[in-house]
């Protein structure tokens, strides 16, 4: 598997989270710039954002979170995955990176993190980019569509990625197939996330749409036209904000960042600079 020596150089951090350690990676370096801090949606890990961290951290310190729970990031023996606690490692990842403004870019669950987080700190966000979410939900938090938990082998993961996300670029595919499952005690490889994400996505709980006005930094919101999530409310989104505009990449399902890395690391590198 060739996947490892397809990823750009990166570094490996660790973060205090209230439970457990925080895990990233790290690309670029400081410079006058606000640090950036990319969030990754249910089930992913930081590894989905390696392209597009890759292009930005040509010009700035890039950090791609694990949110608790995912990747290599810490599990909650008690099963707190609620938004709010996903919002409160991120305060205390932004404590100790000592910076007193970050700037996040978000991509589903992430998103709402994102939006949580700047809602509750104001004057802590620069710039805030929101990519392919609704700010609520009409689906339970147990009505999760199967996926497999299990595979033979990484060529399987790939074959079942692929007809998942086709777009996605073949190297980038093939790194993420590798790093989103781990080692299974009885052989084979499982998903590299917290068995309870099978059962319940807490943020099908949220409503974010009192936070939205209180928004002010300025923010782009990035939609993929072929995802199920619905353009008309990502419109309504951005009119509600105070200083935001939308995106709509056309040729895109869901996970933007694995399906068209380049054309959503162009819209950031601008929206950031």
């Amino acid at each position: 598997m060739s996947a490892l020596a397809e990823s750009a150089a990166v570094r490996h951090a660790y973060f205090s989270g209230e439970a457990g350690e925080i895990h990233a990676l790290e690309f670029g370096q400081d410079s006058t710039q606000p640090p950036l801090l990319l969030l990754h949606g249910v089930t992913g890990s930081a590894w989905i954002w390696h392209d597009v961290a890759q292009a930005l951290g040509r010009r700035r310190r890039v950090i791609a979170l694990d949110l608790r729970g995912h990747g290599q990031s810490g599990r909650s023996a008690s099963g707190r995955y609620a938004t709010d606690d996903h919002a409160h490692d991120l305060a205390r990842v932004a404590d100790q990176l000592s910076a007193p403004v970050i700037d996040l870019a978000g991509q589903s669950w992430g998103a709402l993190i994102a939006m949580r987080y700047a809602g509750s700190h104001p004057g802590k966000v620069g710039r805030l980019a929101v990519i392919d979410v609704e700010p609520s939900f009409e689906q339970a938090e147990d009505a999760i569509h199967p996926r497999p938990r299990h595979f033979k082998d990484i060529g399987e993961v790939m074959d079942w990625e692929r007809s998942a996300n086709p777009p996605t670029p073949e190297s980038l595919l093939a790194l993420w197939a590798r790093h989103s499952v781990q080692p299974a005690g009885h052989g084979g490889w499982e998903r590299r996330h917290d068995t309870f994400f099978f059962e319940r996505w807490p943020f099908r709980r949220d409503d974010l749409w009192a936070t939205l006005p209180s928004l002010h930094m300025p923010s782009l919101l990035v939609h993929g036209k072929r995802s199920f999530v619905r353009e008309p409310v990502m419109r309504e989104m951005a009119a509600t904000m105070p200083d935001a505009r939308l995106i709509v990449l056309e040729d895109c399902g869901h996970l933007i960042p694995l399906e068209a890395p380049q054309a959503l690391a162009a819209l950031l590198e601008e929206h950031f600079a």
